[in-house]
């Protein structure tokens, strides 16, 4: 059966990555390219933006999710984001975001959605993330409070959220093995006279330079040994390929807020 795909966020660099791959995939079918209310090219067709030339060349530009979609991918802004949860929800549309930056009332939208269609929400994509995430919190319950932990990530310099949304799930992976509390644990970054480390600190710091994909460390560092995990991304085609593994599945799933370990791993969340 053919997936009938929109994408929100179309033009933006995810977005463009999702039209490719997409396109060369027979499991889908392109009917949507959802842009902002404000984009110029509002009711243009695609391929005049040199986005893409294959099968979905002659899909119109949108500025809303419509009925007709059997699922959307999402990576727009968070307030984007949070409307489109709410018109997949009305629509019957099963949906995967990887918009990053979203508040707790936007994350509170993806959640009533997801009382009505199934909603995979990931601040990452990548296999190998997603492993870092469960290696993070393995290492966190192994080594627990006698190390301390730091978090380092890199961006490229027009990434408009800091921290990542990865950072911030390995921020929540450990914290929880640790019974800790990111929102007031979390401290980012340091400056002047700090004083000593605290025992309870988890460290996050946050580089944007250059073009870089997408680069994660996370420290764990005890009186006589430290220990590092890293993963680097070496496009954005990684992320984008794994949005559309987690669109063919989310489709066949019963309503209800998923991530990529319920995808790769199976299990509870």
């Amino acid at each position: 059966m053919t997936i009938k795909l929109a994408i929100s966020g179309a033009s933006g660099r995810m977005g463009r990555r999702l039209l490719a791959l997409s396109d060369q995939d027979e499991a889908f079918d392109l009917v949507q390219a959802i842009e902002w209310s404000g984009f110029p090219e509002l009711g243009e067709k695609i391929n005049r933006s040199a986005v893409i030339a294959g099968r979905a060349r002659d899909v119109a530009w949108s500025g809303a999710l419509a009925p007709g979609a059997d699922v959307v991918v999402d990576f727009s802004s968070p307030d984007n984001a949070a409307e489109n949860a709410r018109r997949a929800a009305e629509f019957g549309v099963s949906m995967v975001v990887g918009t990053t930056g979203l508040q707790t009332g936007q994350v509170d939208a993806l959640a009533r959605a997801a009382e009505n269609i199934p909603v995979l929400f990931a601040p990452n994509f990548s296999l190998g993330v997603n492993l870092m995430f469960r290696l993070a919190a393995e290492a966190a319950k192994t080594f627990g409070d006698e190390y301390d932990i730091e978090i380092v990530e890199a961006h490229h310099n027009r990434k408009a959220d800091a921290p990542s949304g990865t950072a911030l799930g390995l921020a929540r992976a450990v914290a929880r093995e640790l019974d800790r509390d990111p929102d007031r644990d979390l401290v980012h970054g340091r400056s002047g006279r700090t004083g000593g480390r605290g025992g309870r600190e988890i460290g996050m710091h946050a580089l944007r330079m250059g073009s870089v994909a997408g680069k994660h460390t996370i420290y764990f560092c005890g009186e006589h040994e430290c220990f590092a995990i890293t993963h680097s991304a070496e496009s954005r085609d990684v992320f984008a390929a794994g949005a559309l593994r987690a669109a063919k599945w989310i489709v066949a799933q019963k309503p209800g807020l998923y991530d990529m370990g319920n995808l790769l791993f199976g299990g509870e969340k």
